[in-house]
């Protein structure tokens, strides 16, 4: 559970400093389009390919720390062995869809490997956006499984 929860922090700290990045970026492209005109070029292509990098990467301390969305309907119907039972199902579904996104996201990332695409104007390989979108992914399952398995991470 420390390697984990470890793992889930360095994901968040990535994951800020390519948000930091994006807003610094951003503010100063518009600073210098409209102070000089003279925006940083490839500046759109940055922040997009540091997007998957942020969202990616800071699902994994979301999820460690069950600070996902959740609807209890039930939950005070439940009683305490049904709330147990509830989150149980849903670690196990949590699990079942992030593996389901990480089989639908290998063959986009595989092609764009094979067919060398690059981001126009920083010709950065788009294989290295999936490739970062991959490990925050890869993080978010280890998280999902030890939230599933692991008896001390129930609340």
């Amino acid at each position: 559970m420390r390697f984990v929860s470890r793992m889930a922090s360095l994901q968040l700290m990535i994951a800020m400093l390519a948000l930091v990045v994006m807003g610094s970026v951003t503010v100063m492209d518009v600073f210098l389009k409209y102070a000089f005109s003279r925006p940083i070029p490839g500046a759109y292509d940055l922040v997009e390919s540091l997007l998957p990098v942020v969202i990616f990467n800071g699902l994994p301390i979301t999820l460690l720390r069950r600070q996902n969305i959740a609807i209890d309907l039930i939950d005070h119907i439940a009683g305490e062995r049904g709330r147990r039972r509830l989150i149980t199902v849903a670690d196990a579904v949590m699990l079942a869809m992030l593996v389901l996104i990480v089989w639908a996201m290998i063959a986009p990332a595989y092609q764009a490997w094979e067919y060398g695409d690059r981001k126009l104007e920083l010709g950065l390989p788009v294989f290295v956006i999936w490739a970062g979108a991959m490990t925050g992914m890869a993080g978010s399952v280890l998280v999902a499984a030890t939230m599933l398995f692991h008896r001390s991470a129930k609340p």
